[in-house]
């Protein structure tokens, strides 16, 4: 593989993931109601969250923000993608919970106003897949961080 096709890899992800993570940001932002319903139905478990449910709600859209514009600038790649990888694997974690629980919510919130996506099992089946993404972008960083390194080297 070409190093002028790792960076157009490399860029296609940062792009799908900086859009998936604005929509969502921007949407929670919008109305958070259904992602504060679900840290309401996770603190039935954890009765400390109810008292910070609209801050969470509302610092994990300015964090999404946050990684989406990071990502739509392209530094520092390593850390965003690790810190994308984290926050996707916690959201995961939290749905995951409510499935093994079988507990049934209608929406995820993921998206807040915008409303894409659906219950928490496609919600998985697409955490999955940007997990997928990360770790590709990972990959394939790594791939052509070692061969830039080569090269100056030389």
């Amino acid at each position: 593989m070409t190093t002028t096709t790792q960076h157009k890899i490399v860029l296609a992800i940062r792009i799908i993931l900086g859009a998936i993570f604005l929509l969502s940001g921007i949407g929670k932002l919008i109305d958070g109601s259904q992602a504060l319903y679900l840290v309401e139905l996770l603190a039935t478990k954890f009765y400390w969250l109810i008292e910070y449910g609209s801050v969470i709600v509302t610092g994990t859209s300015l964090l999404e923000l946050l990684l989406a514009g990071l990502l739509f600038w392209g530094r520092k790649l390593t850390a965003v993608l690790l810190a994308s990888f984290l926050l996707i694997i916690s959201f995961t974690g939290v749905l995951g919970y409510f499935y093994l629980q079988g507990m049934s919510v209608a929406s995820c919130g993921c998206f807040g106003a915008f409303s894409i996506g659906g219950g928490i099992v496609s919600t998985l089946i697409r955490n999955s897949i940007l997990l997928l993404l990360i770790i590709a972008g990972f990959t394939v960083k790594t791939m052509t961080g070692n061969g830039e390194q080569g090269k100056e080297k030389k």
